[in-house]
């Protein structure tokens, strides 16, 4: 029986959520703590692996499984995957694209107005029975009229940009290979340098992979270009922005709030100098992940599987990346 090893450690309940989509005739092996060593030492047996979380796959734990025939990454990006080891190995590499594209535009669109609206900070007041309707509304903002920046227009962009436009806002993006005139309108988006996007925008979203051009993409001097008071939001990869530089313009006031989805470390330490911050609304990741998103790219992912290994690899949803 093939057994296909999960590289992504889950509870109990998202576990039992996984194995009701394993078809028949696998077995899963799952993980017991997470961790790249606990990936090595449950690999041996492995016919393929279902590739998540941040968990380095390299050649460590490549040479770890013999017997691997392919591998399947059940989400979208690519920096914890070694590419280069991979393809050294002949194994096929299956990405399942675009697949969480419009949950996590939702996200997004959600830290945007929770951070506009201190949403976070107001919740735990009125929690706690304090009634401050004037003194904390007349620190919130309305979404309606302000610039909105795009770094980078791949699939989740796109849906951003689309949701946008009920918002009667002025998006602009930039990204390396401009779109087509006929798609900037479509869109409702302007194509803008990187600098006039950082100088120009409220709220900068980031959308672009994470890589050695993209690494710190957002640092003190990008940070100090933007507006007095500007919303960044972050629902990629916490490599884009040096954390140390946002926190200092966080606690200056230059940067007037964060939505971050997406961390340097994850999971994020709760004593960690961000979580302190009240102009900071934070989430564990979870922007790709909802009951319909979890399902699709779960069992889309062991489908791909399955068909791979009855030898119907033609029949592949999924892009192969190697």
């Amino acid at each position: 029986m093939p057994k296909i090893l999960l590289t992504n450690y889950y509870g109990s309940k998202p576990l039992a959520f996984v194995q009701k989509l394993v078809p028949e005739g696998f077995e899963l092996i799952p993980l017991e703590q997470p961790g790249q060593d606990e990936v090595i030492r449950r690999a041996a047996d492995a016919d393929y692996m279902l590739v998540g979380g941040r968990t380095r796959i390299d050649a460590k734990v490549l040479d770890s499984a013999p017997k691997l025939k392919m591998i399947q990454r059940s989400g979208v990006g690519l920096d914890s995957l070694d590419l280069e080891a991979i393809r050294a190995r002949g194994l096929p590499l299956y990405v399942n694209e675009g697949i969480n594209a419009r949950s996590v535009a939702e996200h997004t669109l959600m830290l945007i107005l929770g951070t506009l609206r201190r949403i976070g900070e107001v919740n735990t007041v009125t929690h706690e029975g304090q009634w401050l309707k004037h003194e904390m509304g007349i620190d919130c903002h309305d979404l309606f009229g302000k610039q909105i920046g795009l770094i980078g227009l791949g699939s989740i962009g796109t849906h951003v940009a689309e949701i946008l436009k009920a918002f009667g806002v002025n998006t602009v993006y930039f990204k390396r290979n401009r779109l087509e005139s006929d798609r900037e309108n479509q869109l409702n988006v302007r194509y803008v340098s990187l600098q006039e996007l950082l100088e120009g925008s409220d709220i900068i979203s980031l959308h672009t992979a994470l890589n050695d051009e993209t690494f710190n993409l957002i640092g003190r001097d990008e940070l100090a270009s933007m507006k007095d008071g500007a919303v960044l939001i972050n629902t990629a990869r916490g490599g884009l922005i040096d954390e140390a530089a946002m926190l200092d313009s966080l606690k200056s006031g230059q940067l007037g709030g964060a939505g971050l989805d997406a961390f340097s470390e994850e999971p994020m330490l709760s004593n960690h100098p961000l979580m302190e911050m009240n102009n900071v609304l934070a989430t564990p990741h979870i922007g790709s992940i909802t009951a319909e998103t979890f399902a699709g790219m779960i069992g889309g992912a062991l489908e791909n599987i399955a068909l791979f290994e009855g030898g119907k690899s033609e029949q592949i949803s999924a892009r192969r990346v190697v």
